[in-house]
């Protein structure tokens, strides 16, 4: 192209890469988005979740583009922070590679709050994320993102959602409190992540349910022995006491034996195997789909009270 490139470096300091190329003036500019016709969609929200502030901007400016409304939040924690005050959102567009909580973790938190909202996940080339949780995501756009698919992705999944929002309004959450009346458990989850408790807990206070928390496995087995639980849910990577040990421990223990159900991210039929055969009653994948985890819940709460007649 008749240019140069070249680069400098100072060590402790930094790297300068620079190049130029040789271009002529064009004689007229055309802005693509011009030709772009979004009325259907004019005025909707749209909240966009990534910690790189250049990226937020740049993405902000072509959606206020199309006349949609748009809210921006530099984190996982602050989006959901934004959603419990305000549920009137039409679309979320997630960043992947977040700290603290990444895109994954947030949707799994969303999905708690508003399950049925569409939501792009922005990730790097390769990534499998779409596949691995397709309950999560109705899209998935690669980085660096193109314009006009950007476009045709955001005005599709605002169209073809609207109908089954509606209707999905009219009905009964599944998230009720009434829930812990037909089905009364007392709970308890071991978990040493933080933002897995949180949103444990958060989906079992909907359902009505005032769990406690163990930080590892022996923090389990210490408080079972002190408290009669009905369920435990039981992550299986944890430091000082994993979920496997800290069921067979429980299994071991004289009285009243609870429903033990294995959370975890390993999906293998192995994995399940060696749940089962360490004594649990059952098992949910990472991230939890809410429809197995009332299933689950059902079920326990009809065992237990058969067990009290």
């Amino acid at each position: 192209m008749g240019g140069e490139i070249w680069v400098s470096s100072v060590e402790g300091e930094g790297t300068t890469f620079s190049f130029n190329i040789k271009t002529q003036v064009a004689n007229s500019s055309v802005k693509q988005y011009a030709t772009f016709n979004s009325s259907a969609n004019t005025g909707k929200r749209i909240l966009i979740v990534d910690d790189n502030v250049t990226n937020l901007t740049i993405l902000r400016t072509q959606l206020e583009l199309w006349k949609l409304q748009v809210v921006v939040a530099l984190s996982g924690k602050e989006a959901l922070r934004i959603l419990e005050a305000d549920k009137s959102f039409h679309m979320i567009i997630s960043d992947m590679q977040m700290p603290e909580m990444d895109g994954v973790g947030l949707a799994t938190a969303i999905k708690v709050i508003l399950p049925n909202i569409p939501i792009m996940l922005l990730s790097s080339i390769g990534d499998e994320t779409k596949s691995k949780f397709p309950h999560l995501f109705s899209s998935v756009l690669n980085k660096p993102i193109k314009q006009q698919l950007l476009f045709k992705l955001v005005q599709t999944e605002l169209k073809e959602h609207k109908e089954v929002i509606q209707e999905e309004i009219a009905k009964k959450s599944i998230l009720s409190e009434d829930f812990a009346l037909d089905y009364p458990l007392h709970i308890l989850i071991a978990e040493d992540n933080l933002i897995n408790q949180k949103l444990a807990i958060r989906v079992l206070n909907k359902l009505g349910y005032s769990p406690e928390i163990a930080n590892n496995g022996k923090e389990a087995v210490s408080m079972l022995q002190q408290n009669n639980y009905d369920v435990i849910l039981m992550d299986m990577l944890m430091p000082e006491m994993d979920g496997l040990e800290a069921t067979r421990v429980i299994r071991a223990l004289d009285g009243k034996q609870p429903q033990i159900v294995a959370m975890t991210a390993n999906a293998l039929p192995e994995d399940r195997e060696a749940c089962l055969k360490a004594g649990m009653d059952d098992y949910i994948s990472k991230p939890i789909k809410l429809e197995v985890l009332v299933d689950i819940l059902k079920k326990t709460g009809l065992l237990v009270k058969a067990e009290k007649l």
